[in-house]
């Protein structure tokens, strides 16, 4: 989802604890709302937007540079 919308022009970012806010009594009142019922759990969500500021340039990799991990 996160591809998709960068390929659109978009920004996204990851929305952590989700399904603590989904267990609430808003939480599931908002479910109901967007009609969903019976044994759902929300375990993460995304937000999309224009980026105010445009988006960052990529950072240039560093030649032959690796590290092994043991």
């Amino acid at each position: 989802m996160f591809n998709a919308a960068y390929a659109l022009g978009l920004g996204s970012r990851w929305i952590n604890r989700i399904r603590e806010t989904f267990e609430t009594e808003l939480g599931k009142e908002l479910l109901k709302e967007a009609g969903y019922e019976g044994e759902y759990i929300g375990v993460g969500s995304c937000i999309l937007g224009y980026p105010a500021n445009g988006f960052p340039e990529p950072i240039e990799r560093k030649a032959d540079y690796y590290k092994i991990i043991r």
